[in-house]
């Protein structure tokens, strides 16, 4: 089973009529081998807003996606389906730092009329690795960078570019997997019913199950 370790990036606005769009999808696509985990392949594409195709000063200074950077890339509707496409038809597990980019995923699909039954065991690695390092006092969330240095590693690349992103934050999950408890999910579900943990990296005895096995009706579409 192979883990989406994602990251997307958004526009920038200060005028209420506009939301902001995910302009820049990367990921890694994490697999687990004889001598452990590693980076089987990753996927990258810029996207075209729908609404506001101009990007703003904002935007480009704080992601350095520029106006010929979205000129040329596809729309949403595309660029997910190039996206779907390279998850691949193997059941997967989706991770992201945060709870925004499912969220956003989400929306967006709602916004264009697309399915979301391909969202899913979607974890927030940022929200348990913080508890799992905040044990003691008020509980905050960590930032990837902070997270990085915590598990002596340097980030590579440059901040707030999406493939850059997903690749470390995969650094932070290969290097500290067996902390990591996964859930399943789908959200074409309702999205308040609680996850079952059904895989854990860990070792207690309550949730070492089969990453597969309560996963059959999780994947039941809309009729």
């Amino acid at each position: 089973m192979p883990y989406i370790i994602y990251d997307l990036e958004f526009t920038v606005s200060r005028n209420a009529r506009y939301s902001s769009e995910i302009i820049d999808i990367g990921a890694v696509k994490v697999t687990e081998g004889a001598d452990g985990l590693y980076v089987s392949d990753t996927f990258h594409t810029y996207v075209r807003p729908s609404n506001k195709s101009v990007l703003s000063t904002d935007t480009i200074q704080f992601t350095g996606i520029t106006q010929k950077d979205i000129d040329a890339a596809p729309l949403f509707p595309e660029a997910l389906q190039n996206f779907i496409a390279w998850m691949g038809n193997d059941v997967y597990y989706m991770c992201s730092w945060g709870p925004d980019d499912r969220s956003k995923l989400i929306s967006h699909c709602r916004t264009h009329q697309l399915d979301v039954a391909w969202i899913t065991n979607h974890n927030d690695l940022q929200q348990q690795w913080s508890r799992t390092v905040r044990k003691e006092g008020k509980f905050r969330q960590l930032g990837l960078t902070q997270a990085l240095e915590l598990c002596g590693i340097e980030f590579d690349g440059t901040q707030h570019r999406a493939l850059d992103d997903a690749i470390n934050t995969a650094k932070v999950f290969m290097h500290q997997f067996d902390r990591f408890s996964l859930e399943t999910n789908c959200a074409a579900d309702d999205e308040g019913i609680a996850s079952k943990v059904v895989y854990s990296s860990s070792t207690d005895d309550d949730v070492k199950e089969s990453p597969f096995g309560n996963l059959a009706h999780l994947f039941k579409t809309n009729e």
